[in-house]
């Protein structure tokens, strides 16, 4: 068995509209897919190119989040480059909606409203969340590494058990 498929080098992470129904203010708001694993022969180019960035970022201690990229961090990375979706002919959207829809294997998450926000947020000054108390909370750097860290730490722990679950059941062949 390839160890690639059940720990990859790297995870994108694909916010979902906020569900209306929610739970102890927990929802199912996120998917996962794993770049190396997505055959580029599935995808159009732009989501090519959008995966094999994540790839890259994950695997880039110095320019990357670390192994969990969220869509939101390439975003992110385009501007420290000086350029946007647009500029390389790629329509984020139809991108996101694609690889939201590819025919892979994706783990879905269900985190709190606060990393959610954090997950979709690709503003150069960090988001700023209002609570109804009036409080306002800047989220800066160190927060949003929590939440790559946190998310990371789930998807190290139910990743693997996914994919073998698709491997056992047949949904999912290794060649």
């Amino acid at each position: 068995m390839n160890t690639t498929l059940l720990s990859p080098a790297g995870w994108l992470v694909l916010g979902l509209p906020w569900p209306t129904q929610t739970r102890d203010g927990w929802g199912e708001c996120a998917t996962v897919i794993a770049p190396t694993m997505i055959p580029r022969s599935l995808v159009s180019q732009g989501a090519g190119t959008a995966l094999d960035v994540a790839a890259a970022l994950a695997g880039d201690a110095n320019e990357g989040p670390g192994k969990v990229v969220f869509f939101s961090d390439i975003t992110l990375w385009l501007d420290k480059q000086g350029t946007t979706w647009a500029d390389l002919g790629i329509d984020h959207d139809a991108v996101l909606d694609e690889l939201l829809n590819a025919p892979v294997p994706q783990l879905y998450l269900t985190l709190t409203q606060k990393a959610h926000a954090i997950l979709c947020d690709a503003s150069r000054e960090g988001l700023r969340l209002h609570y109804p108390n009036g409080d306002v909370e800047h989220v800066g750097p160190q927060l949003r590494r929590d939440v790559h860290d946190g998310i990371a730490q789930s998807l190290e722990r139910d990743w693997p058990p996914y994919i073998q679950g698709l491997i056992d059941r047949g949904a999912f062949h290794t060649r």
